[in-house]
């Protein structure tokens, strides 16, 4: 009886925590599609024209996946980050393994396809478009694309 009585209290706590139970909403980040628009460095920024903008983007996929178009380059990686507080928060995004074609000049391919793998902080708008993503040395700031 008293095996019982261990397996029904059991049982109702399992029951119990089953229903606190919450499951994460989707990161904010995962499925969007973003285009550089401006490369901050220390006391020089860099604006990218709306064809360079097109040229050079980042798809966060579900699952930790990174697609980079990097100019006239495309590269993969992974990317993890932590649930935003006010509209930021921390990432971490791994080398970015990409092909090597010789981008006509300007190209910023592989400054953020380096730079992509220091990254340490993202900040995401409130309306969700616009996507700032921050090295020690570089801040990357995206628009959303369309």
């Amino acid at each position: 009886m008293h095996r019982a009585i261990v397996a029904i209290v059991a049982a109702t706590a399992t029951l119990s925590l089953g229903g606190c139970v919450t499951i994460p909403d989707t990161h904010p980040l995962a499925g969007t599609e973003w285009e550089l628009t401006t490369i901050d460095t220390a006391g020089s920024t860099t604006t990218l024209t709306p064809t360079l903008q097109r040229r050079h983007t980042l798809a966060f996929r579900d699952g930790g996946e990174l697609a980079a178009q990097l100019d006239c380059n495309r590269g993969r990686g992974t990317w993890t980050a932590g649930m935003p507080a006010n509209g930021a928060g921390s990432i971490d995004i791994s080398p970015i393994a990409s092909t090597r074609m010789l981008c006509p000049s300007p190209s910023f391919g592989d400054q953020l396809g380096a730079g992509l793998a220091q990254a340490t902080r993202f900040t995401i708008t409130l309306d969700g478009r616009q996507l700032v993503i921050e090295t020690p040395e570089l801040r990357f700031t995206f628009a959303a694309a369309e």
